[in-house]
């Protein structure tokens, strides 16, 4: 009877061990399922589930085989206390190049925001410094950031004020002839800029204020005039003399040059050149032989117009002028006029 007992009792004991063992784990597999989260982790293109009692982000990383470097970025702070159903998106850095100081930096950073890449790497901007893109614009990998230091400086400047040539026409001097009757001087000027430089070189220059240290003197020129005479059909026409003159005509009739059409010297005017119209006789003291003239009608009728000064008369002397025409009826018509001769260029 006593070896039975002793046997019972053993049975009883490891039943009980048994049982308390299952309890355990029993209540081991009830915790977990009662307090194992759900985590979702997002790396670019990859979705990854993590079950877990843990509430630590490191290690539930671990645990998924999630290697973060130093510029990676969570979505998470990483002393976030996990809960069921969280998602961790990683943020993994690229590569952007900043031009700073002089430098250019090839960086790897996660973030997308140029104020937020400056602050990652200590760069200071100035008040007046700015950047291209802007602060706020969206980065994206290769980008290239540029850091444009701004200064400012007010500078006064000394300089010139250049003098003017104040011409006046003078009919008394040949046409073209140049006289100066005073001396330009240049004046003095104090300019106060505000200069911008963007990475050390002048972007804006900005006139502030302006101080006249010495007024200017102008030069003073004479300048012969240039005569103009606008002929009867429109043309204009350059002159250096104009005479009032008394005109009569003549043509190759006997009464009015004394030859007959035998005589050798018939229809030959004093330049050796024959007679015709536009030819006129003139005093070479008042007008020299070979000049060009346009003779201008006083009275309202038609312009003798343009002639060249090729023969004489007897009786052509001083401020008088003889217009050759081929019809003796228009040389009779004529009679004696005033006109006004321009002795052309």
């Amino acid at each position: 009877m006593e070896p039975f007992k002793k046997l019972q009792n053993l049975f009883n004991k490891k039943n009980t061990i048994i049982i308390i063992t299952i309890m355990f784990l029993l209540t081991v597999i009830s915790i977990e399922i009662l307090f194992s989260k759900e985590i979702t982790i997002k790396d670019e293109d990859k979705k990854i589930a993590v079950e877990t009692l843990s509430s630590n982000v490191d290690y539930v990383l671990k645990k998924a085989k999630v290697g973060l470097n130093e510029h990676d970025q969570l979505s998470v702070d990483r002393n976030t206390k996990l809960k069921d159903k969280m998602v961790i998106e990683v943020k993994r850095a690229f590569d952007v190049k900043v031009n700073v100081d002089g430098k250019s930096l090839d960086i790897l950073t996660a973030n997308t925001k140029i104020e937020d890449i400056l602050k990652e790497y200590n760069i200071e901007l100035g008040e007046k410094d700015k950047t291209n893109p802007s602060l706020d614009a969206v980065i994206s990998p290769k980008d290239v950031i540029n850091i444009i230091r701004v200064e400012e400086k007010m500078v006064n400047e000394e300089v010139d004020i250049p003098y003017k040539s104040i011409i006046t026409y003078n009919d008394e001097l040949g046409p073209g002839k140049i006289e100066k009757k005073r001396d330009g001087k240049n004046g003095k000027k104090e300019i106060e800029y505000r200069i911008v430089y963007e990475n050390g070189v002048e972007a804006i220059r900005e006139v502030i204020n302006e101080n006249i240290i010495e007024e200017p003197v102008d030069e003073l020129v004479e300048k012969g005039s240039e005569k103009y005479l606008v002929a009867s059909r429109g043309k204009m026409v350059r002159y250096r003399k104009v005479l009032t003159m008394s005109a009569t005509a003549y043509d190759l009739s006997v009464e009015s040059c004394g030859k007959t059409p035998d005589h050798p010297q018939y229809g030959i005017t004093r330049s050796g050149t024959r007679a015709r119209p536009g030819v006129v006789a003139v005093d070479p003291k008042v007008i020299p032989l070979g000049a060009k003239l346009y003779v201008e009608s006083l009275d309202g009728t038609e312009d003798y117009g343009f002639a060249s000064a090729e023969d004489t008369g007897g009786a052509i002397k001083g401020n008088k002028i003889d217009l050759f025409m081929e019809d003796p009826k228009d040389v009779r018509r004529y009679g004696r006029r005033k006109v006004r001769v321009y002795i052309l260029d």
